[in-house]
């Protein structure tokens, strides 16, 4: 059934360079009657699972009622976007949890502390969210599983030292559930924040090093726009595909999506040499902007589905 992706806001309790949501119209906040009114109409439509994107939800006052008015429609699952800084607390946590609330994801910038708050530009951020993920995992267990969590972790030009180190920590926390997500390029005030991106031959040896020691710890781990070539053969079917998103339906403040898997290769376009590829049906590639940016050299066409990364 299709899910719906719903942003109530654009406010964050962060300032990462590299958000994705600042190229978003700013200082967005929708109504809580207007928030309620989409999440019914699209359990009319079908859609029967729930994400609350980011900017940081947990910010709303209202966001447990509108979890809790979400499960009273017949929503299946309800998941949350998150920095999990909130998510610390564990009173707030139980609210959530009450309220219908089953599936977080959870950003990670860092595996230290120096790395994390660099990046989210928060000084005692790491602690915040590895305290809520601690929670998050005491949760899942007690629930019997019915609590799942995800750790994002973003891909950046600052942080590649610690990709391997990241899937130690995830281990560590007592999570399963990891996804290493290339960042999209975001351009501010008619500028590009370049500075802050890695590039996909300087992230790719350490991010198959990652994978490798996730996949060795036990971990579930994928990967977000990452395109195939830039993995080992293991880790390529753990790359999300197009068809992921058939069954998307996206609620933005500046755009909406019926169906996201048509914008979603628009986002991320095949490369000039991505048709000699022998997988890509199945590549999601990577970001048009990130493509317009640096050039397309970076994506080499694969002889054989399980060849190894070219060079």
């Amino acid at each position: 059934m299709p899910r719906l992706m719903l942003r109530l806001t654009t406010d964050c309790n962060s300032g990462c360079h590299h958000c994705t949501v600042a190229d978003v119209p700013a200082d967005q906040t929708r109504a809580p009657r207007e928030a309620l009114a989409e999440l019914v109409q699209a359990r009319k439509q079908g859609s029967d699972e729930l994400v609350f994107m980011r900017g940081e939800p947990t910010l709303r006052p209202d966001l447990p009622a509108l979890a809790k008015a979400a499960r009273k429609v017949g929503y299946r699952l309800i998941q949350i976007q998150t920095n999990g800084r909130r998510l610390c607390y564990a009173p707030y946590l139980d609210k959530l949890l009450a309220a219908g609330v089953d599936y977080f994801e959870v950003s990670l910038f860092g595996a230290t502390a120096a790395t994390n708050d660099a990046v989210s530009v928060e000084q005692g951020a790491f602690e915040q969210t590895l305290a809520g993920l601690r929670l998050l995992a005491e949760r899942g267990v007690q629930s019997g599983g019915r609590v799942g969590t995800l750790v994002t972790f973003a891909v950046l030009r600052a942080n590649l030292h610690e990709l391997t180190a990241a899937a130690e920590l995830v281990a560590e926390l007592g999570l399963s559930r990891l996804q290493y997500n290339f960042t999209r390029p975001v351009r501010v005030d008619g500028a590009w924040r370049r500075e802050v991106l890695a590039r996909l031959d300087e992230a790719g040896p350490p991010l198959r090093a990652a994978m490798a020691r996730a996949r060795e710890l036990g971990l579930w781990v994928s990967t977000e726009a990452v395109p195939l070539c830039q993995l080992d053969p293991a880790d390529r079917g753990a790359a999300e595909q197009a068809r992921d998103f058939a069954e998307v339906r996206v609620v933005d403040f500046h755009q909406r999506h019926e169906s996201f898997a048509q914008h979603h290769r628009v986002a991320r376009p095949l490369g000039p040499r991505c048709p000699e590829c022998a997988v890509v049906d199945r590549c999601p590639t990577t970001w048009r902007a990130y493509q317009e940016l640096f050039g397309t050299d970076e994506l080499r066409p694969l002889a054989e589905p399980d060849a190894d990364v070219p060079s």
